[in-house]
């Protein structure tokens, strides 16, 4: 067996300063082309990185003001998810922050629902799905980690009266739906620090210029998609992250809550490994053998009995 040793590194000296004087973390942040301290320290702490504005991303402008206009005109309005967990993760965080935002800005409230079609259904917008919630209503219909490539399906919604928003993370087609906004990092230049958000991520961006506050209360949403839909955890990725695991181990959720303690988690020690091989395959569980919305349910209840009547499909599904 032959062993292929690293090159060595020049370290400078304010660098391992800025790395807690460890050589090891020192040479390893030069590896991945980490350079100066100030690098180092939005790296390796995220108190100390500078997140990105969320209008950086191409059309979200055209989203957030297309969404509050809806919200304020009493518009009935649907989250169309996808069934993995980043989609799950995705369509809670938006129907949390279009339903608070709705209390907000009128007194009865905007209509508010989501959709999440089977695995049977398969991936991405369908023209059968929308005719339904279009007759049911539904004049906004807001993806996430999903719609991208969706051309025909935009052009059908549109032709029936209602609007479509694309927020999504996967690779465009060579020709962009013709949707009131297409929210997709793809569309960002290369090495862009919000390049990598997965489906969770960019709907937090959506949320975060929304309503800041009800964002940062959803981030340990954004931290369990994330994870679970391997993201490359680079730039705004890696600190919402940083961030979300935080706010996992202190989640306020039943859904959570009662998850934890069916997988003999201890709240306090939840780590990355957990999401991915833990709490990621559970929410998984659900779109490959059942119905993924009652993932998005299970995020969202205050109900301590649905919690863990879910919690325990949940449970059973895994163990299939």
């Amino acid at each position: 067996m032959i062993w292929i040793e690293p090159e060595s590194v020049q370290v400078p000296a304010p660098l391992r300063e800025a790395a807690g004087g460890s050589a090891l973390v020192a040479e390893t942040l030069v590896r991945r082309g980490i350079l100066t301290p100030n690098t180092a320290r939005a790296f390796l702490d995220p108190n100390a990185y500078v997140p990105s504005d969320p209008k950086d991303l191409p059309d979200l402008a055209l989203a957030a003001e297309r969404v509050e206009q809806a919200i304020r005109r009493g518009e009935k309005i649907v989250v169309w998810g996808d069934f993995d967990a980043d989609g799950q993760t995705a369509t809670a965080l938006l129907l949390e922050t279009f339903q608070s935002l709705s209390q907000l800005f009128t007194h009865e409230g905007s209509a508010v629902s989501f959709h999440i079609p089977t695995r049977q259904d398969g991936h991405g917008l369908h023209r059968e799905g929308l005719a339904q919630l279009v007759a049911q209503g539904a004049r906004l219909i807001v993806t996430c980690d999903t719609g991208v490539t969706a051309l025909d399906a935009v052009v059908h919604a549109r032709d029936l009266g209602a609007e479509v928003i694309i927020t999504d993370h996967h690779v465009p087609g060579p020709e962009l739906p013709p949707a009131v906004a297409v929210v997709n990092p793809h569309r960002l230049p290369d090495g862009h620090p919000l390049a990598t958000l997965p489906g969770v991520g960019v709907a937090y961006q959506l949320a975060r210029a929304l309503d800041p506050g009800s964002a940062d209360r959803a981030l340990d949403l954004v931290a369990l998609g994330t994870v679970a839909d391997v993201a490359t955890l680079t730039g705004d990725t890696r600190y919402l992250v940083q961030r979300g695991l935080h706010a996992l181990r202190h989640s306020r959720r039943l859904g959570l809550q009662t998850l934890y303690k069916l997988a003999d988690l201890n709240p306090a020690g939840i780590t990355e490994e957990h999401v991915g091989f833990v709490l990621g395959p559970r929410l998984n569980a659900l779109g490959r053998l059942a119905d993924a919305a009652a993932g998005v349910t299970l995020l969202m209840t205050e109900d301590p009995t649905r919690a863990r009547l879910l919690a325990s499909e949940i449970e059973g599904l895994n163990a299939r």
